[in-house]
């Protein structure tokens, strides 16, 4: 049992270098992440997910298609604001449920169904979008991005 402890003190000195730089790599690799990320209550906003996906569908898309994705897309984005403020709130409900002395089961029950509501109507915005955009391109752009849906797979 002491032997291996032994023999692993007296690995190279390279070996140790190595293992010091890799691992203070490491840590400035997480110090960087949560600085530069940092945490935010309740998960990230739906928009800059959304507009990702915007921006990936568009690009894929004849031009004239791809600008009208984008202009249907800016003019939801206030309704899509007001849906991610809106789910905001309910979860800070959730959270207010939760940090009762007693937890009242139907009222925590009640309010996540709520949050769940308000992140489905969110969902069914860029839905929306996405058919009123799809349903209008050409034959070649539909299948076009179900072709690179597929290879992507």
């Amino acid at each position: 049992m002491i032997r291996p402890l032994i023999h692993r003190l007296r690995r190279p000195r390279a070996e140790r270098l190595a293992l010091i730089l890799s691992v203070a790599a490491n840590l400035a690799v997480a110090a960087y992440l949560l600085l530069a990320e940092p945490a935010r209550p309740f998960g990230r906003d739906m928009a800059p997910r959304a507009a990702r996906l915007v921006e990936m569908i568009s690009n894929r898309l004849p031009p004239a298609d791809g600008a009208r994705l984008t202009a249907l897309y800016a003019a939801r984005q206030p309704a899509m604001a007001a849906e991610d403020m809106a789910f905001r709130r309910a979860m800070i409900t959730v959270m207010a449920e939760i940090d009762k002395p007693e937890v009242d089961r139907a009222a925590l029950h009640a309010a996540f169904n709520e949050a769940r509501s308000i992140r489905s109507r969110s969902a069914d915005l860029m839905i929306d979008i996405f058919v009123e955009t799809l349903a209008d391109a050409s034959l070649e752009a539909r299948q076009q991005i179900v072709a690179e849906i597929r290879e992507a797979r």
